[in-house]
């Protein structure tokens, strides 16, 4: 069972780092209970027998680790010692019942950053968590996760991959956010990230998704391939792929991955919703809310924002782009009436290109590449700045 808290103490301190408590379920059901309303979104707890592994999902995502640890358990010792040798540099917490003051010793002498009472009391856990991460904010092991984008598109059709084709050079020209950027293709179904740029990619995002324990950072960038426009993908598979085959821990431990390979990630999602495409969503930065100025695509819009409040989505990790955008005299609903429509304030807007677009895709190319100037490429220009302004620096 996993749950997920955002907790502030009584000063409204919140937590820097997302941190995960992982202990037998009588403890984590207590603390959940102690939290009562106070919800939030840097402490997560998992619930798991002390002797059971700690799930790659969140050994990947983890930037502090409050595992419980039974002393009489050679599996719950030896669970422990797979944490220290798998993440050297996390700041692990060692949660134990009855700890006398050899045991705590003993554990600080192997490496753990401090020991936390079972059960826990949440004031104490708070402020020991809090603690631990000043002590380590300036440590050079801990792990900085680069951020990741997504582009929510709610009827096919709406342009996302072309934007986002040109979204990822744009931002990697940029480089406030970094030069490695990577645009990795989730539609496997009709997946065309690699097909517009006149890619025939030999591996494909199947590969890592079925490497099961051989995924790790190299295989990412093995299966990647760069692109002459500086950014690497990670494609589509070529055949059609049943979606509800996709693992979703198998998933997030793939995106955290790359994130770490990459300073900056890019995800091309498939129209349809299904648990791991909006768990992928969910692990984003941000969010892309790609509309247009029609009465259906902002009908479609309108749910899926309404979608993303039911799941608790701060409204602030949320843009809205209106693309295809024309000037009112061509189209019957404006820029702000969509923003009127949808109660959002529009981000940016992509401007409408008829032939140019056309013309480069059939070509495998970019549209900058045959006109600079279009007003599709410097709204999309503008866009990646908006986006390195808000995450630059922190991949």
């Amino acid at each position: 069972m996993k749950s997920e808290l955002n907790i502030a103490g009584s000063s409204g301190t919140e937590l820097p780092m997302n941190a995960f408590v992982v202990a037998s379920a009588a403890h984590i059901a207590r603390l959940d209970g102690a939290i009562g309303s106070n919800r939030a979104s840097k402490l997560h707890t998992i619930a798991l027998d002390p002797g059971m592994s700690v799930p790659h999902s969140v050994m990947d995502q983890a930037e502090m680790l409050v595992l419980e640890i039974d002393p009489a358990s050679e599996a719950s010792l030896a669970r422990m010692e797979q944490v220290r040798r798998d993440r050297p540099g996390l700041p692990l917490l060692a949660a134990v019942e009855n700890a006398d003051l050899r045991l705590v010793r003993a554990l600080l002498r192997q490496g753990v950053t401090d020991v936390v009472a079972l059960p826990f009391d949440f004031d104490e856990l708070f402020t020991q968590v809090i603690d631990a991460a000043a002590a380590n904010s300036h440590a050079t092991g801990m792990d900085r996760l680069a951020p990741m984008a997504t582009m929510v598109h709610a009827v096919g059709g709406s342009g996302a991959t072309t934007v986002l084709t040109h979204l990822a050079a744009a931002i990697a020209d940029d480089g406030a956010c970094g030069s490695r950027v990577c645009l990795i293709d989730l539609d496997l179904q009709f997946g065309e990230v690699a097909t517009q740029l006149g890619m025939t990619p030999q591996h494909s995002v199947l590969d890592l998704l079925e490497a099961g324990e051989r995924l790790d950072g190299d295989l990412i960038r093995d299966t990647s391939v760069q692109t002459k426009h500086g950014y690497y993908i990670i494609a589509a598979p070529s055949q059609i792929t049943p979606l509800e085959d996709v693992d979703v821990d198998r998933l997030l431990r793939m995106l955290t991955l790359a994130r770490r390979e990459y300073d900056f990630v890019l995800l091309d999602l498939p129209v349809n919703w299904t648990n791991w495409s909006l768990s992928a969503a969910l692990a984003c930065s941000e969010m892309l809310v790609l509309t247009d100025q029609t009465i259906g695509g902002l009908r479609q819009t309108r749910r899926c924002l309404d979608l993303f409040d039911m799941m608790d989505v701060p409204r602030e990790n949320l843009h809205l782009i209106v693309n295809r955008a024309e000037k009112k005299m061509f189209q019957s609903i404006g820029v702000h009436e969509v923003s009127d429509t949808l109660h959002r304030n529009v981000s940016a807007t992509i401007a409408r290109d008829k032939t140019g677009l056309d013309t480069a895709q059939d070509q495998g190319l970019l549209l900058g590449e045959i006109n600079k100037k279009a007003p599709f490429v410097k709204d999309v220009a503008r866009l990646a700045g908006q986006m390195c302004q808000r995450h630059g620096g922190q991949g």
